[in-house]
């Protein structure tokens, strides 16, 4: 599965990361691909070497 992380932080500080199939996932201009990964949490640590704060999409990456 492909991810990506969006790349302006929500009200809590934290950019969020989304399956490529996630009805949630921010328009191109919004976001940064992460790449394929067999589980959310890899494409987690992949965005957390970019930003502090990040954290996987309740609807996706639960």
């Amino acid at each position: 599965m492909r991810y990506y992380v969006k790349t302006e932080a929500n009200d809590r500080g934290d950019h969020v990361v989304h399956r490529e199939d996630c009805q949630f996932l921010p328009n191109e201009e919004g976001r940064k691909a992460l790449g394929e990964a067999a589980k959310p949490e890899t494409a987690v640590g992949r965005a957390r070497d970019e930003f502090d704060s990040v954290k996987g999409c309740q609807t996706c990456c639960a």
